[in-house]
């Protein structure tokens, strides 16, 4: 029945051009003239009926009502104590340890162990010098198993009591840890070039989610000061704002610049506290690569500002997987932006890469050295390095030096490209290349110090 159905639609879509316009199809007001009912004329002959068949379902786990362990305290922070501590229990029960509710460990007295930060360690500190708590074992910072008392019948409960415990205050050290991490905001900016003009138009629109650190008791002021890295560079400086979370600039600069300079360069803007005293609190880079006559919206993560001098170079590379002959190829292309010498004396740049696998350098290789021109240098230099083994991870390590005529060589920055890469185009370019072999992956870099 199906084959016929489909012989009948092919009929139908390929019938002469008069029968076509016979049934109206094609006609000028658009309308499709059509003799019968299209579902009625697919339905099975002979009056027979359309069979449906359902999936079959498979149960998923459900959370189960109630709570296994009543005599915790109320509240939303015990709620989510007793949450972790049933998932935990769960998948102890395929262990040998068995799970014992009655244990004191779970009757209200888990707030004592579970206070994050130092209240936490204040408590183990004092009950470990000589403050016990009847009913509750307390466990040194060395956790020897002599200092450990066995009071309880059940031994096997200690055992999931500890594990427990150990669990917690690696959850809650974590927590601790992470929350110095803060994120400091972003910057949108937008960007357009006029070519009939030679002008680049820098927008400076706003800023969202600030966190920057009170600096004294006065008001904080806050402003953008703007360079754009060209041989000689170029500085520009926003308005003066009071601090808050979500600040408006709108407000837009123009530089008549050629577009072969700006390729070449990037923009740096760096977020000042103008009080008490006029410091640098972030700063975040913009490659200015794709700049073209369509204004483009870029929201910029505003990072702490390097207390080091900061190189915004760029470096081309290409890299492809190559299986069969157990090889990884690297390509270096070119750099861009670098960084123009202070003195009358030579400067060349080169590039240096190594493939780390198995703990240690495997292959070494090394461009020519070459002087920069309009802050860009051209390399286009293939390398192959062999693979110790195709079931091991590698990575690659490429730095750019500089070097004078009578200086020693400079490293500017490095490119990590690996899985483990701190950098996410890095990682990026790494998994497209090893997951597809023979492909080559092309992409611009920034160097990083780290």
């Amino acid at each position: 029945a199906a084959m016929e159905c489909l012989k009948n639609c092919c009929k139908n879509f390929m019938m002469p051009s008069n029968k076509a316009a016979a049934l109206g199809w094609g006609s000028d007001d658009g309308k499709m003239g059509v003799t019968e009912d299209y579902l009625l004329s697919k339905l099975p002959p002979d009056g027979r009926e359309v069979p449906f068949v359902l999936p079959t379902f498979k149960a998923s786990y459900i959370q189960p009502q109630g709570s296994r362990f009543p005599n915790l305290q109320p509240g939303l922070q015990s709620s989510a104590r007793c949450t972790y501590a049933e998932r935990k229990a769960e998948l102890l029960g395929s262990s040998p340890f068995i799970q014992s509710p009655e244990c004191s460990y779970y009757q209200g007295q888990m707030a004592e162990f579970l206070s994050p930060g130092s209240s936490r360690r204040d408590t183990i500190k004092n009950r470990n010098s000589g403050s016990h708590s009847p009913g509750i074992q307390t466990i040194s910072p060395q956790l020897q198993p002599h200092s450990y008392k066995e009071t309880r019948k059940d031994k096997t409960c200690d055992v999931c009591n500890l594990f427990l415990f150990l669990s917690f205050s690696n959850i809650t050290e974590s927590i601790t840890l992470s929350g110095d991490e803060r994120e400091l905001g972003k910057v949108c900016v937008r960007l357009s070039y006029q070519e009939a003009l030679e002008q680049v138009w820098i927008t400076l629109a706003q800023c969202s989610d600030l966190n920057l650190s009170p600096d004294g008791p006065e008001p904080q002021k806050i402003g953008f000061k703007g360079i754009i890295t060209i041989r000689k560079p170029i500085q520009f400086k926003s308005s003066i704002k009071e601090y808050c979370q979500n600040v408006s600039f709108m407000e837009t600069f123009v530089f008549a610049l050629r577009l072969q300079q700006l390729n070449c360069s990037a923009l740096v803007l760096r977020l000042q506290a103008h009080s008490p005293r006029k410091r640098t609190v972030a700063e975040c880079v913009l490659s200015l690569r794709q700049l073209g006559p369509q204004e483009s919206e870029h929201w910029l993560n505003l990072n702490p500002p390097s207390k080091s001098s900061v190189c915004h170079s760029e470096l081309h590379l290409t890299t492809c997987f190559q299986p069969v002959n157990g090889r990884i190829q690297l390509q270096v292309l070119s750099a861009q932006n670098l960084p123009a010498s202070s003195s009358p004396l030579t400067q060349v740049f080169f590039v240096k890469a190594e493939l780390h696998q198995l703990g240690r350098v495997m292959m070494k290789k090394k461009t020519r050295a070459l002087k920069a021109s309009g802050g860009q240098c051209r390399w286009a230099e293939t390398f192959y390095f062999l693979l110790a083994a195709l079931d091991h991870a590698c990575s690659l390590s490429i730095k750019v030096y500089s070097r004078s005529s009578v200086r020693r060589k400079h490293c500017l920055g490095q490119v990590q490209l690996g899985f483990d890469s701190p950098v996410s185009a890095a990682v990026d370019q790494w998994k497209d290349t090893m997951a597809h072999p023979e492909k080559v992956v092309t992409a611009w870099h920034s160097l990083s110090t780290s």
